[in-house]
């Protein structure tokens, strides 16, 4: 899900910069393909890119939302899962001796490889 909702989100990014573009200048600027991007959509084509750049910089601002929130989730520790780890971690058994690491194991430490 998270791949998927990528890969819409580059999508909507590449949209995106191109609508605004093609947009003219607040001057009555030519914008990035001059005139014939007034004829190319019409007359009233400030209209037409305007309403796309709304609906794309909110699908933008939505999906950026999203993809922050299921990241932002991968990395925690279930309330379970945190409990089960104490549990585990208070069952293991303790030294009986600081000075004899090793001999409850079974790890031969004299240097006699028998």
């Amino acid at each position: 899900m998270v791949i998927g909702l990528t890969i819409i989100f580059f999508i909507v990014a590449i949209l995106l910069m191109v609508v605004v573009l093609i947009q003219p200048g607040s001057s009555g600027g030519m914008g990035l393909f001059g005139q014939s991007s007034q004829s190319a959509f019409g007359t009233k084509t400030g209209n037409v890119l305007t309403k796309f750049t709304t609906i794309l910089a909110a699908l933008f601002l939505l999906i950026s939302f999203v993809l922050g929130y299921l990241n932002s989730r991968t990395g925690r520790v279930e309330k379970k899962e945190l409990q089960n780890i104490q549990k585990t971690v208070k069952e293991l058994p303790k030294p009986e001796k600081k000075g004899e690491v090793g001999v409850n194991i079974g790890v031969d430490v004299s240097g006699n490889n028998k």
